[in-house]
């Protein structure tokens, strides 16, 4: 009898010391699962807003930069809510208003960054800069000084854009029109393309169909009048001649039929398709989902000239684009937020990253030792077009309000198109208010 008793206490004794170590062994498992969650860094989250969304020709090499960077920084994740351009705008101002302020942003030097310094909704970056020499010598001064206010700098610009009128050429020789260097020489090629079936001029009523009325501004009033476009509180009477100008081309059946219906990618599908003969677009329009920078069926030419026109005859518009990169206030009060905006900021400038998108559109670069491209026809042509500039010339929207440029003056377009209202009209005393 003891000796099944014993044998009972060994037994118990075995099972107990088994349960025992299982319970040891798991609890280690636990806190050496814990020590290693414990030791990972927490994710952190920085949303980046841009223009270079959907089918931007800088839309595709913006993922995979998002992509390489998340792979070496495996603490921060992008959140990429870049939009096309004629969304974006609209977009970024909403979301600051409802304080839903980006972390890091693109926005082209003009009057709607002013409003978001001046609302200190953007951080000065002098002291960041300051601690960083070569991050800070890595740009070029010309583009640089384009962000600076009250000798703060507030932006980091990486790309430099210019607009001109793109031809396809292959139409203009089947046809024997030359390509126009003139305002007249315009309005003859525009009456023999139109008599030959070819829509002359992709346009359409958007803030980028605008761009015709704005190369037509600038080489009637020069850089004074795109500067300074308001004489106490009246507009600049270049506005209103352009306007008029637009009002001839219209009448001579320049555009597209269903031109204030199209879209913008519709608008440039006209010319991609050889169904336009030309179309006024800035050199992102070279590239990926745009036109080939082999294509040597397209030329790039400077906007005709007008006879009374200001501006020098090769005269083009030019500035930085949406690769104009700032930090939030908001952002950088959050100290996390702040440090990883700041390895953001200087990954996307870096001049690696910066080469895959000079290499993948036309556009020019701000980053030393990478201004110039060696691919692509169309590209060096656009490199010619600045390099032979006679003035370099801010773009008119640039000087505006955003909104009441596409309320009072886009929006307006197909009514003076129409000669329902006078370009007097739009710029009437009413709206003059709103765009000042």
């Amino acid at each position: 009898m003891s000796r099944k008793v014993t044998l009972s206490k060994i037994i118990l004794s075995v099972i107990l010391t088994i349960i025992f170590l299982i319970i040891i062994l798991k609890l280690t498992v636990v806190n050496t699962s814990k020590e290693n969650v414990n030791s990972e860094k927490p994710i952190t989250e920085i949303t980046l807003v841009t223009s270079w969304g959907g089918m931007d020709t800088h839309s595709f090499q913006l993922e995979k930069i998002i992509s390489d960077f998340e792979s070496k920084y495996k603490d921060i994740k992008i959140i990429n809510k870049s939009r096309e351009n004629d969304n974006f705008l609209f977009a970024l101002k909403t979301d600051f208003a409802q304080g839903n302020d980006p972390d890091v942003f693109g926005l082209w030097p003009g009057t709607d960054i002013v409003k978001l310094i001046n609302a200190d909704k953007v951080v000065d970056l002098t002291d960041v800069l300051s601690k960083d020499k070569t991050w800070k010598n890595s740009f070029g001064e010309n583009g640089l000084k384009y962000n600076i206010y009250d000798n703060k700098i507030y932006g980091l610009p990486v790309e430099v854009i210019y607009e001109g009128l793109f031809v396809n050429k292959d139409i203009f020789d089947s046809y024997k029109i030359k390509i126009p260097e003139t305002y007249e020489e315009l309005k003859t090629a525009v009456k023999k393309l139109k008599e030959n079936g070819i829509i002359p001029i992709a346009y359409n009523s958007s803030p980028e169909g605008s761009y015709l009325y704005q190369n037509i501004i600038m080489k009637l009033g020069g850089e004074e009048s795109v500067k300074n476009p308001f004489k106490g509180d009246k507009i600049d009477s270049v506005y209103i001649d352009a306007m008029k100008y637009m009002k001839e081309l219209y009448d001579l059946g320049a555009f597209p039929t269903n031109a204030f219906l199209l879209d913008d990618k519709g608008r440039n599908n006209l010319f991609l398709n050889k169904k336009a003969a030309m179309i006024v677009q800035g050199s992102w329009f070279i590239g990926e989902g745009a036109v080939s920078a082999n294509d040597r069926s397209v030329d790039l030419v400077p906007f005709p000239n007008f006879k009374d026109g200001k501006a020098a005859k090769k005269s083009i518009i030019y500035g930085i684009g949406n690769g104009n990169f700032h930090i939030s206030k908001k952002a950088f009060d959050d100290s996390q937020k702040r440090e990883a905006s700041i390895k953001f900021l200087k990954y996307l400038t870096s001049i690696d990253v910066v080469k895959q998108l000079r290499d993948s559109s036309g556009s020019i670069c701000n980053i030393k030792g990478l201004e110039r491209g060696e691919n692509g026809t169309l590209i060096m042509k656009g490199y010619s077009l600045v390099d032979n500039a006679e003035q370099l010339i801010g773009p008119p929207d640039s000087y505006f309000e955003r909104t009441p440029w596409e309320n009072v003056v886009v929006n307006k377009f197909p009514n003076v198109l129409e000669g329902k209202i006078t370009p007097e009209e739009v710029f009437d005393k009413k709206n003059m208010e709103l765009c000042k």
